[in-house]
């Protein structure tokens, strides 16, 4: 016979439930539950079953309770106990005991469980973590005593169950991400911080989540609301590891990537490697990888799409088009020290920081966005232009990233990585003729370039122009981009808003 409290009250026996019948029974038997093999005093039985005014013949029915209790659970001599064996309910002065195995008790199991869980943490050993976690945290079928609490028997030990329970879950997402496993278990964190708003520390993990799934300003979304949800609740802060969480997303420290990059390739063919092969690791065969390893730099990146589709686009003249887009984005990126990277379609790619870092790369980025913005936009309106772009949309992102090469490459690396999913997320939001920049770009390229004043933007930093009078993107004369006048006020620094 085995009893399920974490959820409503349900006995069964070979894998069939018992009924129970009434209130009045299933709260004693509840109540026996809690404090299994222990003495628990008829009086404080009343107390538990009417929370209120006891009726004249409450003592009366709570021996019927028992009576009931005893011919259903245990009809016969009481055997042996086990996990499948049979109770005995017993008068034991001044109230009953319930003697029962405790391992036939969901509760028990799910403290046992959790205490392991707990060791295999401390031990490191986060899969065994994780996987006893999630068989504790499997026990539940709901609100415990769900049944008896909607019929207003409200005791205090299902409120400290409900929080063992929100402890095991932040222990199980603290073993999963430690697995690298942030994309995972991302949904499940969102659903359980939604409902549990004030919880500091699931609120820390899927911030952290958020950011390890290349969503940095969503796990800053999340902070603001955790912030506001406790200043509106209790006029409290964040606690200072949370305060200390957010400006670590915000400087993308590297403290927070993955305990488990990106796998480091070993390399087919290496060109110039004196003809030297090496056979490819497990699911990387074609990726090539500097001394066979993939490297990781913090670089700049920059993405153009210059779209030609539309009406009055013959391939001939689209085909023309991207080839002189192309050949400006090189020019462009070039001329300001950056590194042209792969093309697919109508997306264009600069890096900057990549063979060597500097302190200026993103600024140096930008401004290169800039040149290339002003000269396809330029180009377009030409009367002479073989086909005028349907849209030109430019992104600049700064961070981490790992370069890698396939076989027979031997120019610019292919960039993998949280920045180029920000890179892309931040094109597909760029408005046209825009350049769109992360939080991390425009804190180090302040100095240089201007930014619309304003809250962070969830699609990025608009960048308006480099600073100084008058001064062109590319360091000419000639004011501001070509397409797109900026207001005055726009110079201000964008920390002036924050």
């Amino acid at each position: 016979m085995e009893f399920h409290l974490l959820g409503p009250l349900e006995v069964s026996e070979d894998g069939a439930a018992v009924p129970l019948g009434g209130v009045i029974k299933r709260g004693a038997l509840a109540h026996l539950l809690i404090h299994a093999n222990s003495v628990v005093s008829a009086r404080r039985l009343l107390a538990a079953l009417w929370p209120g005014d006891t009726p004249l013949t409450a003592r009366k029915m709570l021996q019927n309770a028992v009576r009931d209790l005893r011919r259903l659970l245990c009809p016969g001599p009481a055997r042996d106990r086990g996990p499948g064996g049979r109770v005995a309910l017993v008068t034991d002065a001044p109230g009953y005991r319930l003697r029962v195995d405790p391992e036939a008790i969901d509760l028990f199991r799910f403290q046992q469980a959790v205490e392991r869980g707990h060791a295999e943490m401390a031990a490191g050993s986060h899969d065994s973590a994780a996987r006893v976690l999630r068989e504790a945290l499997g026990l539940w079928r709901g609100s415990a005593l769900a049944d008896l609490v909607e019929c207003g028997l409200s005791w205090p030990e299902p409120t400290a169950w409900e929080n063992a329970r929100l402890n095991a879950l932040e222990d199980l997402f603290e073993a999963e991400l430690a697995r690298g496993r942030h994309q995972a278990v991302l949904g499940e964190l969102q659903a359980v911080a939604a409902a549990e708003p004030t919880r500091e520390r699931l609120s820390c993990q899927l911030m952290l989540a958020l950011y390890r799934c290349g969503r940095q300003t969503d796990a800053l979304a999340a902070y603001r609301r955790i912030r506001a949800e406790l200043l509106e609740r209790y006029g409290l802060e964040p606690t200072p590891g949370m305060r200390k969480l957010e400006r670590a997303i915000l400087e993308q420290a590297p403290e927070l990537d993955p305990p488990c990059g990106p796998a480091l390739i070993e390399v087919a063919t290496l060109p110039g490697a004196h003809g030297a092969r090496r056979a490819p690791a497990p699911g990387g065969a074609g990726l090539t990888a500097v001394r066979g390893r993939a490297t990781r730099n913090r670089i700049s990146l920059v993405w153009v799409r210059y779209a030609l589709e539309g009406p009055g686009h013959d391939p001939s003249g689209i085909q023309d088009g991207l080839r002189e887009a192309e050949r400006a984005v090189r020019e462009e990126g070039e001329r300001f020290g950056g590194t042209m990277g792969h093309a697919a379609g109508s997306v264009f790619s600069l890096l900057f920081g990549h063979p060597e870092a500097g302190p200026d790369d993103a600024a140096r980025a930008v401004r290169a966005a800039f040149a290339v913005r002003d000269r396809l936009a330029a180009r377009g309106a030409g009367a002479t232009a073989p086909a005028a772009p349907a849209g030109l949309h430019v992104a600049v992102a700064t961070g981490d990233a790992y370069l890698l090469l396939r076989p027979g490459e031997t120019d610019a690396p292919r960039v993998m990585g949280e920045v180029a999913d920000r890179c892309l997320r931040l094109l597909a939001l760029a408005p046209q003729g825009q350049v769109r920049v992360c939080e991390v770009t425009r804190r180090a390229s302040e100095p240089d370039i201007a930014y619309r004043v304003g809250p962070e933007p969830p699609e990025g930093w608009e960048a308006v122009r480099v600073r100084g009078h008058g001064r062109r993107a590319d360091g000419g004369s000639a004011a501001g981009p070509l397409e797109w006048p900026v207001p005055e006020h726009a110079e201000l620094p964008a920390r002036a808003a924050l």
